[in-house]
């Protein structure tokens, strides 16, 4: 068992053609510039935020993920935006911009960058993506945004502790074990302070490796993104915000989740989310200031996987610089 569930994790989570090679995230909620570059710049301030994951936890070898995320806007003009007293003032299920301002608001650009760490068996992943984004408003509430991240993901296999029954195995031996590739994703975000709608793809270049017969070999695959949530006031101090995502491999590999959440006094929310054919997971968190949260996710895993794994835990700190309207719960990231 100790040989074959790595082994049966890297040939899952590496290059094989019926499964994702990207990292699962269950707070990708509190993060969706994680899963979109349009993201970047949508908020008025620096924001930071860095997460762990421990996955299928009690099995060998099973995934672990870390990652460290930074967007900020530039030229962007909030003085549209609702203050968060005002916004608790609304007897509408919506949160409108500030109509007594009237000022025209212009369009803004967004600068980010994504640092993932993801270990999984014997299998090691790096990737380090810039990402810009083009936020142009529609509407004095609606914006839709463009963005394009770049990067590269360094593949490494542990092949010191491999104990291989056939010597010299094609799928690790040479340059499969030891691969860097370019990374490039797209992604379109359209938005406002009541509803986000979003589509992205990852990974959309293949760069393929060859083998010494010059096959080609260890493609990544494309990943497709399709989000969209709606934030609902049903008092002054209480919103609900439903949301889902729905995921789709170039292999054929497809997945739906449906999120719920709710935030009280835009300082504390808890929430629920269910992963098709995978998992369910309750989420808590907490705005401790103006610059500081914290939130975390227990996965229920209900697929066969849960005879041998005991579910999965999920960590995120956001930090939010520069911060000048001192904004607590985001106005656009919710």
């Amino acid at each position: 068992m100790k040989l074959f569930t790595p082994l049966l994790l890297f040939s899952f989570l590496c290059f094989a053609g019926f499964a994702q090679q990207r990292p699962q995230h269950t707070q990708y909620v509190q993060n969706n510039f994680v899963l979109n570059p349009a993201v970047a710049g949508i908020e008025s301030y620096i924001d930071i935020r860095s997460s762990y994951r421990s996955q299928w936890v009690g099995l060998e070898g099973a995934p672990t993920t870390y990652y460290t995320s930074l967007n900020a806007s530039i030229n962007k003009n909030d003085r549209n935006i609702l203050s968060p007293r005002e916004r608790r003032r609304q007897t509408t299920p919506f949160a409108p911009a500030n109509r007594n301002n009237r000022f025209l608001v212009k369009p803004h650009h967004g600068l980010g960058a994504i640092m993932q760490l993801d270990k999984s068996g014997l299998l090691k992943t790096f990737s380090l993506n810039l990402s810009y984004a083009y936020h142009l408003p529609l509407t004095q509430e609606i914006k839709l945004s463009g963005g394009i991240s770049a990067g590269l993901m360094q593949y490494r296999l542990n092949k010191n502790d491999l104990n291989m029954r056939i010597a010299n195995d094609p799928y690790v031996a040479g340059e499969i074990g030891n691969m860097n590739k370019f990374d490039l994703g797209v992604g379109l975000w359209l938005y406002s302070p009541a509803f986000y709608m979003g589509l992205s793809s990852m990974q959309i270049l293949r760069s393929e490796t060859l083998n010494n017969n010059r096959d080609p070999q260890a493609a990544l695959q494309k990943h497709y993104y399709a989000t969209g949530g709606l934030r609902l006031r049903l008092t002054h101090d209480l919103t609900f915000t439903p949301s889902v995502m729905a995921k789709v491999a170039e292999s054929g590999l497809s997945m739906v989740d449906v999120n719920a959440k709710a935030v009280y006094n835009e300082r504390f929310w808890a929430g629920a989310s269910y992963r098709q054919n995978d998992a369910v997971a309750g989420m808590v968190g907490v705005f401790l200031n103006h610059m500081l949260d914290v939130s975390y996710s227990y996965d229920i895993t209900t697929s066969e996987l849960n005879r041998v794994s005991n579910n999965t835990h999920e960590v995120v700190v956001g930090l939010n610089l520069n911060n000048v309207q001192k904004l607590i719960c985001p106005a656009q990231i919710w």
